[in-house]
C-alpha cells in the first residue's frame, strides 16, 4: 500500500514541476526577446551614426575641393594677367621667334 503513496507523491511533484516550468518559462524568453530587440536597435543606431558621419565627411571633402578649385582658378587668373603683362602677344618680337604661352580658361579640361 505504501507503494502507491510514493507513486502519487512523485506524480504530484512532476505535475507541480511542469506547472512551475510553464509559468516561469515565458519570463526567460521575454527577457531574451527584449535583449534581442535592444541589440537590433543599438545596431540600427550605430549604422545611422556611421552613415551620418560618412555624409559629413563627404560634404566636407566637397567643400574643400570647391575651395581648392576656387583658389586654383584665382591663381590661374593671376598667372594669366602676369603672363599678359610680361609677354604681350601683339608685339613684333613675339612674331619673330618668341613663342607665346596659351593658357586654358578656368574649368576647361584637356
Amino acid at each position: 500500500m505504501e507503494d502507491w503513496i510514493s507513486d502519487l507523491l512523485i506524480f504530484c511533484a512532476g505535475i507541480a514541476g511542469g506547472v512551475l516550468i510553464t509559468s516561469v518559462k515565458p519570463f526567460f524568453f521575454a527577457a531574451k526577446i527584449r535583449r534581442t530587440q535592444m541589440v537590433a536597435a543599438r545596431a540600427r543606431m550605430l549604422a545611422d551614426l556611421k552613415e551620418k558621419h560618412d555624409e559629413e565627411i563627404l560634404d566636407q571633402a566637397f567643400r574643400t575641393a570647391e575651395a581648392i578649385r576656387g583658389e586654383l582658378d584665382h591663381s590661374l587668373d593671376t598667372l594669366r594677367k602676369t603672363l599678359n603683362t610680361v609677354l604681350p602677344l601683339n608685339t613684333p618680337e613675339t612674331q619673330q621667334g618668341i613663342v607665346g604661352i596659351q593658357v586654358a580658361e578656368p574649368g576647361e579640361r584637356h
